[in-house]
């Protein structure tokens, strides 16, 4: 079990994900799938590109609720990310 507060997980990973490391993307990935998981997905295998304490942070932020709500002016700030990473939104397949 996570020693993480679900506002602690968020702040964390927003915090790598405007930053400008190799985890970036992953941790934008996770915070926005799990505000809006019809739109964005979590490449499972790109979990391991989040080090230190951050992949404890993902996993906290996975199994809680509404992220946006756990922080001040949140869903502002899920807004601004999802324009700023709109490039890994899920393509989805056409119908047949």
């Amino acid at each position: 079990m996570s020693s993480f507060s679900p506002i602690q997980s968020v702040e964390t990973l927003l915090t790598v994900a405007n930053g400008y490391s190799g985890a970036s993307a992953i941790a934008a990935q996770v915070l926005l799938s799990a505000w809006n998981s019809n739109d964005f997905t979590v490449p499972v295998a790109e979990l391991a590109l989040l080090d230190g304490d951050n992949d404890q942070h993902a996993l906290n932020l996975i199994t809680g609720k509404d992220p946006q709500n756990v922080i001040a002016h949140g869903e502002k700030k899920f807004r601004t990310l999802c324009v700023e990473w709109s490039h890994l939104e899920t393509q989805r397949k056409g119908t047949v």
